[in-house]
């Protein structure tokens, strides 16, 4: 059955599978808590640990986990281009979700045609620690940003799972050593010294969940987002085991993922889903990309956009009051003193705080 297995995943694209009857992760609940106890965790993420442990949760009498990556970023570059926003490498092309979704329920209606079984498809959608059970099944290994990495692939993989609940016999592989060695390019390259030591990360200062989260940014974390729209890819694109398949040869047109602010922030919600549905980093929505496009400008030097996002102030969203505010003292410090004084006392607590704390009344 592992055979047949490979060789319907082969036939699908998928040269990277693994198998694992580790259907508890226990030996991780210390750690879980740790980041919960200090704060590195995130709303994004499973709160009852005992779901992120124990795969029963999704799929009763669970007994074989098949696994796979599958390899993105080849030939990636990062634009040239500064007057534009930028998202994340693992949003070009058609949502990584649905491709990877589509390609495991493939190979179980191929699985089905032998065997009648119970499944559970997996692709960053569920409380599984989708890392970990890769590297259970011999997937690479857990670098120090906290990525997996793929002797092959490096980093840039997406990961994918299939829990059923066939005794599948297979060799259960060894786990990959740590390859990161003394290696702590990740760590000094991350723009808000997120990555900590001993495979930790800070969730609430990576730029990529700051992308994403719709809580208050610190105004302290803000400038590290650069021109991020969404996510990041800094710790991968400076990680040596990605040179490889960064400087393979590619036909891959990436302009797409240069994002044209001024279109942005016209655009209503109808105009954004015609034209982002379809990409990985389109679930957030229009106003938190807007929300990271007015921090782009202040952290870019972007004047050109001064008076659209001056015209947030007068707007009725609180969470645009807040960065605009903020972001029209950094690009034109005098210029904007008196307009958002002036508007302190049209505004709630809770604006008027944040603007008397920019203007340090």
């Amino acid at each position: 059955m592992k055979d047949k297995i490979i060789e319907a995943a082969n036939a699908l694209g998928i040269d990277r599978i693994g198998f694992t009857k580790m259907t508890k992760l226990d030996e991780l609940s210390e750690l879980l808590n740790y980041r919960i106890k200090n704060d590195y965790s995130c709303e994004f993420e499973e709160q009852d640990i005992s779901k992120r442990l124990d795969v029963s949760y999704l799929l009763p009498n669970c007994k074989t986990i098949i696994t796979v990556i599958f390899p993105y970023a080849k030939g990636y570059r990062v634009p040239e281009k500064t007057d534009m926003g930028n998202l994340s490498v693992s949003s070009y092309g058609m949502d990584y979700h649905k491709v990877l979704h589509e390609k495991l329920e493939l190979l179980v209606l191929k699985l089905k045609k032998e065997i009648e079984f119970n499944y559970k498809i997996c692709v960053d959608n569920t409380p599984l620690i989708d890392r970990a059970v890769c590297t259970k099944s011999g997937l690479g290994y857990i670098g120090k940003n906290n990525m997996l990495i793929d002797d092959e692939y490096g980093s840039f993989v997406f990961l994918g799972s299939v829990l059923i609940d066939l005794d599948i016999s297979v060799d259960e592989p060894d786990i990959i050593t740590d390859k990161c060695k003394s290696c702590n390019i990740c760590i000094s390259k991350c723009p808000n010294s997120a990555i900590l030591e001993n495979r930790m990360i800070n969730t609430k200062k990576c730029v990529s969940y700051l992308s994403q989260t719709k809580e208050y940014i610190p105004i302290e974390y803000r400038k590290a987002m650069g021109n991020q729209i969404y996510g990041c890819d800094i710790c991968q694109i400076n990680c040596p085991k990605n040179y490889k398949i960064l400087n393979q040869e590619s036909k891959e047109d990436y302009s797409s993922l240069l994002v044209d602010l001024g279109e942005l922030f016209k655009m209503s919600n109808k105009e954004f889903n015609l034209k982002y549905e379809n990409i990985a980093g389109s679930w957030r929505g229009k106003n938190i990309w807007k929300r990271n496009a007015i921090i782009a400008c202040a952290n870019m030097g972007f004047n050109n956009f001064y008076d659209i996002i001056k015209d947030e102030l007068y707007g009725q969203s609180q969470m645009f009051k807040t960065y605009a505010a903020w972001a029209l003292l950094k690009l034109d410090i005098e210029k904007s003193k008196d307009i958002i004084y002036n508007r302190i006392k049209y505004e709630n607590e809770f604006i008027s705080n944040e603007y008397k704390k920019l203007l340090e009344l």
